[in-house]
């Protein structure tokens, strides 16, 4: 099994209603203030999967940057694309077209800050971006969260920018 993690400011990012954020040192899964346009967009490069490969497992494992207990629901696709460009003020998460595939992620638990948490596994949703035609090895994936829950219904992790080492992992 392999491990990627975010590598780059611009590869982990906020967008609520027309706000984008792509240097704060955390960014947060689920709603912002908008409950039809919040999205996190988290960008991973250099994948090592080959075209077609049989994707048996793939989770995101992310960062808590302190305590919290709030319920979080969220929409948790890919950029259905075979190499994703990095995100920007003009290439926003709400921009890019889905995969078919996702994974619908509803909880109210408590985490703890500075500890590691994993999300549900996607692997459907990777499964289809590495069987499509242009997918090579090497290539970069986009996963993207869009808030399904109440406004403010969000968890606060690691971004980049608040530290390498505890930036969000594939």
């Amino acid at each position: 099994s392999e491990t990627y993690q975010v590598s780059s400011s611009s590869d982990d990012v906020n967008e609520d209603g027309t706000s984008f954020s792509a240097t704060a040192t955390t960014v947060w899964l689920g709603n912002g203030a908008s409950t039809t346009n919040s999205f996190t967009g988290l960008r991973f490069t250099n994948i090592s999967i080959p075209q077609g490969a049989t994707v048996t497992s793939a989770r995101l494992e992310v960062n808590s940057s302190k305590s919290q207990w709030i319920s979080v629901g969220m929409l948790m696709a890919a950029e259905n694309i075979g190499d994703s460009a990095v995100f920007s003020s003009t290439s926003r998460p709400s921009s890019r077209v889905l995969t078919v595939a996702s994974v619908a992620h509803q909880s109210s638990v408590s985490w703890a800050a500075d500890t590691w948490y994993q999300l549900n596994d996607i692997a459907s949703v990777v499964q289809e971006l590495v069987n499509r035609t242009d997918w090579l090895a090497g290539n970069s994936l986009s996963i993207i969260l869009k808030g399904t829950g109440s406004a403010y219904g969000r968890k606060s992790i690691r971004s980049y920018n608040g530290g390498a080492a505890t930036a969000p992992r594939l």
